[in-house]
């Protein structure tokens, strides 16, 4: 492991104005670098359940930092790309076990969660997704996303079918099309960023944007750089926005000069 970067870090969670319970689940680990956010389904069964399987799964296996069995040559591989392929195994390792416990009690059956984490490390960021939960990064004043949500308006988008949106449209745009415990196995969604101090990094459920626009979204973050601030604004605004989900944010920026 890395000597302990310098992160501050801060998160919310909000069940929202018309949900009645929260099944989002999140971690902000600046001691590990690891920060997640994963959303339970909503109409899928035991979907708090799922959501926190996911965050303690990855959790303990960064911890853990070994006993990852895999195919790939984990133990030979350079540092840095041994950071992104615990990540991918650590998100891997969830999705299994969400999987197996679904089958094995019937009222787990079905459930499933999005995901989104990012590990930092010295110049770098290892980020791995499935679902729509989102990263987004804000550098110098401008916020950027990092993941490309799985869902059926995404994929339509991604083929130019136009066709397709304005049928989507009335219907099920927001269909997420792939989870962690939906299948045996899932197809896994990552990136590598090189990192600059004061880097800002916000992971964050569909209940926050989903309702807030993100020009509104970096207005916050621009204005108000103590973190635990920002976290609760942020929450409160996708209140004041209708609060149609659960809604959650992690926030992590790095420090050093």
């Amino acid at each position: 492991m890395y000597p302990q970067l310098a992160i501050e870090a801060a998160a919310q969670s909000d069940v929202g104005r018309r949900r009645s319970h929260n099944e989002d689940t999140f971690a902000a680990l600046p001691c590990l670098g690891l920060f997640m956010v994963a959303d339970g389904l909503g109409g899928h069964a035991a979907g708090e359940v799922a959501s926190r399987m996911a965050i303690e799964v990855v959790k303990s296996c960064i911890e853990e930092d070994g006993d990852l069995e895999d195919t790939w040559p984990y133990g030979t591989a350079p540092m840095r790309d041994r950071d992104e392929v615990r990540l991918l195994l650590s998100v891997r390792r969830a999705n299994r076990a969400i999987y197996e416990a679904s089958r094995r009690q019937e009222e787990t059956r079905g459930m499933a969660t999005t995901f989104a984490g990012v590990l930092l490390a010295p110049g770098m960021a290892y980020i791995a997704h499935v679902g729509d939960t989102r990263v987004y990064r804000m550098r110098e004043g401008k916020l950027e996303r990092l993941t490309r949500d799985h869902t059926l308006l995404e994929e339509l988008l991604g083929k130019g079918d136009g066709d397709g949106v304005l049928e989507a449209l009335n219907d099920r745009v927001s269909a997420v099309t792939r989870a962690l415990g939906c299948d045996e196995s899932v197809e896994i969604e990552s990136r590598v960023e090189a990192t600059a101090p004061g880097d800002v990094f916000l992971v964050c459920s569909d209940g926050l944007w989903g309702p807030v626009p993100e020009e509104r979204i970096a207005g916050v973050l621009r204005a108000h750089g103590e973190l635990s601030l920002a976290a609760s604004l942020l929450v409160e605004l996708a209140n004041e926005h209708g609060g149609p989900d659960n809604v959650t944010c992690v926030l992590a920026r790095l420090g050093g000069g």
